[in-house]
């Protein structure tokens, strides 16, 4: 009589922790880029906000001169910086166009979020 063992052989094996290994990548993968994304939608929000406030800046000015200004942020955004640009708008007496960009410290000034806007300034 001949005994049938049951059981899973070595190949069997290796191929099932072969599957479960290449599982395990992708959702490490995945968590990796989850992580990226939501620091990413942290900065936007943050830079969206920022940037909205320094239009704000530009557009409570009473006295518009065109030109570029940039800076820092205060703490505990210290590690963010915005450039301000206003340029008169041609052909469109007392139009100014304002354009912000917000960025992070290790990026070039006009890298990062921008936002533009439009103010008018009645001109005698």
């Amino acid at each position: 009589m001949t005994r049938r063992v049951r059981g899973f052989t070595l190949l069997e094996v290796m191929i099932a922790l072969a599957f479960i290994g290449v599982a395990l990548v992708a959702v490490i993968r995945a968590q990796g880029q989850g992580v990226k994304l939501g620091g990413e939608a942290r900065f936007t929000s943050r830079a969206v906000f920022l940037a909205q406030t320094k239009l704000a800046e530009a557009q409570s000015e009473i006295d518009m001169s065109a030109g570029v200004r940039t800076g820092r942020f205060d703490k505990p955004l210290d590690n963010l910086g915005w450039e301000t640009e206003i340029a008169p708008v041609p052909g469109l007496p007392g139009l100014f166009r304002v354009q912000v960009w917000v960025h992070r410290e290790n990026e070039p000034a006009r890298q990062g979020l921008t936002l533009q806007g439009f103010i008018y300034r009645e001109t005698t």
